[in-house]
């Protein structure tokens, strides 16, 4: 596993899901503009109400795969095979039980077979994790994108026929289950060459189900936690207030999902690493997050009344403010991914699962006292405190389970060169949102390269990993059995 190249992998995984993003803005525009309002309207109860239950067949068991075959393929054999059983049971619990709770609500503003079809949408995409675990506990993260961009182009193709075969709500339900189906067919392919072929014992689900449980149960609390804000905000504010705050958060989410996406790439190299320390790829993720997270929290900051403009409209102006405020929430959102990743690779989930109530405890106190007084803004500055909570939880952790200690310079630096940034982009905010941004960020670069917090060391392995994603390696991540 010493070999791996993970910023040629965690590059291409990136390179995917951009790609995928915009499949999927290409596909909330077909559905759009060919159901039109009413119709859409139903479309979005049926996968609104299936999409309710989406944590179930969450429960960590791809979790505990990756870290299983990244510490010892061999032995990940049998999980797999339990692992497969498990999420088919799962997907078979869901596809029963969406449709019965659809029923028992008191209206039923779509037919039930329409909740039908999106439930099995939702399940039999599901059938696909367990062997997409397996390509991220090998660290082949390029056929993860593969696999991933795959699925976007089925539901893109898909849901272009269905435009033009009908243009229905029933024809679009049909078109995500047969995307789905193709889907979950081809993360299998990919997976093959990766899978070990000679028989092992399975693991009794009852123990796949215990081990697994803190990771679902993270995810429960994680998922609740990203959307708490927005639900409070729904109910203690005036709806003008959540329309505001739901445009602020729109390109956000996508640059937290960015930062996520980095975090993750390092699960299976971090439960196989062992020595004392903080691991390289660690070091190196912390490093490349720390140096990008306050640039794109300065053009965010700079571009937040344009981009809101351009993206939704003049009246959405007025959300500048809050999105200048999540945006800086952003940079910690990144900082704590890879600390959250390492404690969970090394057995230490629980206490990351502590860390992450703790945070879901501040956000629902702070924003039952800020949202009254000032809305949208007052949630996310509550936002952006539980982040900065979660982050220094996170480093408390590393220091005191892992033994892996903060290094002080970088960040009193990254500190100083941000706050030196966004006091450029207060002082020049009067000549024009270009101008301030492009000056702040020069600052804030030249800073980081004046005390050698960013060097010939890093521009030459950021260039590498280009090379490497562009023109291919010689010497992929981890060749498959």
């Amino acid at each position: 596993m010493v070999s791996i190249s993970l910023g040629r992998v965690t590059l291409l995984l990136l390179l995917g899901r951009v790609a995928g993003y915009v499949l999927s803005l290409l596909n909330s525009v077909i559905l759009a503009r060919t159901l039109g309002v009413d119709r859409l309207g139903a479309y979005a109860y049926a996968t609104g109400l299936a999409g309710v239950f989406g944590l179930l067949p969450n429960l960590g068991i791809s979790t505990i795969i990756t870290r299983a075959i990244a510490r010892n393929p061999e032995s990940g054999a049998g999980l797999l095979a339990s692992a497969i059983h498990a999420q088919a049971l799962l997907a078979g619990s869901v596809m029963v039980l969406i449709p019965a709770f659809a029923a028992i609500l008191p209206e039923q503003p779509v037919p039930l077979w329409y909740v039908g079809l999106a439930a099995g949408q939702l399940a039999i995409g599901t059938l696909s994790w367990p062997y997409l675990a397996v390509l991220a506990g090998r660290a082949r993260y390029d056929r993860v994108a593969v696999a991933e961009l795959i699925a976007g182009l089925a539901g893109t193709v898909t849901l272009v026929a269905a435009a033009a075969l009908d243009g229905g709500v029933p024809m679009f339900l049909w078109a995500h289950l047969f995307a789905s189906i193709l889907s979950a067919a081809a993360a299998r392919w990919i997976a093959v060459p990766f899978l070990l072929t000679k028989e092992k014992e399975p693991v009794p689900l009852r123990a796949l189900f215990r081990e697994a449980a803190p990771f679902g149960v993270t995810a429960a609390v994680q998922s609740v936690y990203t959307r708490l804000d927005l639900v409070m905000l729904g109910q203690m504010a005036p709806g003008a207030a959540l329309g505001l705050y739901s445009a602020a958060y729109k390109p956000i989410n996508m640059v937290v999902n960015f930062g996520a996406t980095v975090a993750g790439t390092l699960l299976p190299l971090l439960a196989q690493e062992r020595e004392r320390g903080a691991p390289v790829a660690l070091v190196r993720a912390m490093r490349a997050l720390g140096m990008t997270a306050p640039a794109f929290a300065l053009v965010f900051s700079g571009l937040a009344g344009p981009m809101l403009h351009l993206l939704f409209g003049a009246e959405y102006l007025a959300a500048a403010p809050i999105l200048i405020v999540l945006a800086w929430s952003a940079v910690a959102n990144w900082l704590y991914g890879p600390l959250g990743i390492a404690l969970q690779a090394r057995d230490h989930e629980r206490w990351w699962l502590g860390s992450l109530l703790v945070g879901l405890a501040l956000n629902a106190l702070g924003n039952l006292w800020a949202i009254p007084r000032w809305g949208g803004l007052g949630a996310a500055a509550v936002t952006c405190f539980s982040e900065v909570a979660l982050l220094l939880l996170g480093m408390a952790l590393l220091w005191g389970r892992l033994t892996i200690s903060p290094q002080l310079r970088p960040i009193l630096i990254g500190l100083a060169a941000s706050l030196a940034g966004a006091l450029t982009l207060l002082a020049l905010s009067g000549s024009g949102t270009a101008l301030a941004t492009g000056t702040a960020l020069s600052v804030y670069g030249g800073l980081l390269i004046a005390f050698r917090s960013v060097g010939a060391e890093d521009i030459g392995l950021l260039m590498g990993w280009i090379r490497e994603a562009t023109c291919g390696s010689s010497r992929p991540p981890l060749d498959g059995p």
